[in-house]
């Protein structure tokens, strides 16, 4: 059968332009010119391609049903008072031009619809129940987007615009996420405006800055969050109870910094203890304190998503990673582990700036690497507990090892780990080697063994040596600590004598 085109014809200036019945037309196209208003359903059935033409703008009071089958070709603007319905299976363009979203109650967008841009304002809020995609722009004005199950996607020059608050924000507790598509190549900012109405209307945004990073066609970065403590049963004293995860697909080798944005609302604990935390996957990853006037946790050097939340727990975990910290001038924190706590290195940073002090706590091994630097009138003490008294019973306790001029770390510090050498038989009874595993036979290489006084019981240099054997027979019953330097590393392992 051929198409026919129906074609509305210009009427008086003076009077708005109006169909009175619901388009309910199979076969046809269907054009709208200028302005044009609709009371009753709007329903493109299968078959039908309904167009809007640039410049022209069609309000429909009623539904827009796409019937499965038909297409929406928008040049213009549609203004929706009510709910948009997809019946189409798979994703299909809905055209180049704006569909806005204004109705006075709660309106729903069903079905895959890919949107060029979209504007929300409606005051009661917009509900997901479909996938959906916007390409160009999406304008938050007025009321929230309730996900759902369902994502949101932002194409890779898409954006989203509007001044988002509590009032305008979209709602991710759920499965669905707002997720992000980049060009190749991008370096630069996004910020995802999310939130909760759990209880209260609260805005928790998350901006990523990426500075590296190769993005593949498809790739996307998704963010949704929960208005509750994170559940980790080890997470106790001072943490928030919000946490914020991030997921991502076709994105490799990426560095970015990310802000996490939380009420005081969210707070238990004291504030000025907690650090932004990466609690999932394991081990805990600690970035920076949190700035407490502005309710901000911040990570940097970034190269991989999970679960974010702000925390100082009183319960350590088994292992704990230290990167891209700053200890300001004039405070004092403490940071333990279970088993191993690890600093800097891998191209991150851990700075204690003057008159700042930090303990380190572990009980098996602390490993301190490139780029930790001490700073001029700074503290660092690190030591490996033997009565699980970790940070909350030591943070109270003098700080020692003071470093009294701007250097690289290399005062006396406890720092355990084993990278680079391995220690056996450990219990041992006697006979120590010390076997180094990644540097074949080292040019030099420092050595000393103390005990858990701190009183040094053997200082040695090797040169040229893969495996050395110390003696413990003159030593009474205890736990050890073997501190080795080489190049730009203090590493050491804990020894016990049976």
């Amino acid at each position: 059968m051929k198409n026919h085109l129906l074609s509305l014809k210009k009427l008086s200036l003076k009077k708005e332009r109006r169909f009175i019945a619901a388009i309910l037309l199979s076969g046809f196209f269907i054009l709208v010119t200028g302005l044009s208003a609709i009371r009753a359903e709007n329903r493109i059935t299968t078959g039908t391609i309904g167009k809007i033409l640039p410049g022209s703008t069609l309000v429909s009071a009623g539904s827009m049903v796409i019937n499965s089958g038909a297409v929406l070709d928008n040049a213009g603007t549609l203004i929706l008072k009510n709910n948009l319905v997809n019946g189409n299976s798979t994703a299909n363009s809905l055209g180049s031009g704006l569909v806005e979203l204004s109705g006075t109650t709660n309106q729903s967008i069903s079905g895959p619809n890919i949107i060029q841009n979209l504007t929300v304002n409606n005051t009661s809020g917009v509900t997901f129940s479909g996938e959906n995609r916007v390409n160009g722009t999406l304008t938050l004005t007025a009321g929230k987007v309730i996900l759902g199950s369902n994502n949101l996607l932002i194409g890779p020059t898409g954006n989203i615009a509007g001044t988002p608050s509590p009032d305008a924000m979209i709602i991710v507790t759920n499965a669905g996420q707002l997720r992000k598509e980049f060009p190749s190549g991008f370096t630069g900012t996004f910020t995802f405006p999310v939130g909760d109405t759990t209880g209260t209307d609260q805005y928790s945004p998350v901006t990523l800055v990426f500075t590296s990073g190769g993005f593949t066609s498809g790739n996307y970065v998704g963010v949704n969050l929960a208005n509750e403590k994170y559940p980790d049963p080890d997470i106790t004293g001072n943490y928030l109870n919000r946490y914020w995860t991030i997921s991502s697909s076709g994105i490799s080798s990426f560095i970015c910094n990310a802000t996490f944005q939380y009420l005081a609302a969210d707070v238990t604990g004291n504030e000025n203890l907690i650090s932004c935390t990466k609690v999932n996957p394991l081990p805990w990853v600690t970035y920076s304190l949190t700035n407490a006037a502005t309710h901000l946790l911040s990570a940097s050097g970034i190269m991989s998503f999970g679960s974010f939340t702000g925390m100082k727990s009183t319960t350590p975990p088994a292992n704990q990673e230290l990167v891209n910290i700053t200890i300001p001038d004039g405070v004092t924190n403490c940071y333990d582990a279970t088993e191993v706590l690890t600093i800097a290195g891998n191209g991150n940073f851990f700075f204690v700036d003057n008159n700042a002090s930090v303990t380190l706590v572990a009980g098996n091994r602390i490993s301190i690497l490139p780029g930790a630097r001490v700073f001029s009138g700074g503290y660092l003490h690190g030591y490996i507990t033997t009565n699980d008294s970790y940070c909350d019973t030591t943070m109270n306790s003098p700080v020692t090892n003071p470093v009294n001029e701007d250097q690289e770390l290399t005062t006396r510090i406890e720092e355990v780990t084993n990278p680079f050498f391995k220690i056996y038989p450990n219990p041992t009874t006697d006979i120590v080697i010390l076997e180094f595993t990644q540097h074949g036979s080292p040019s030099m290489a420092w050595v000393a063994i103390y005990n858990m006084s701190g009183k040094q019981i053997l200082q040695q240099a090797l040169s040229g040596e893969t495996k050395h054997q110390f003696s413990l027979s003159a030593q009474p019953v205890g736990i050890y600590v073997i501190q080795v330097r080489l190049d730009d590393r203090m590493q050491v392992a804990k020894i016990v004598k049976e």
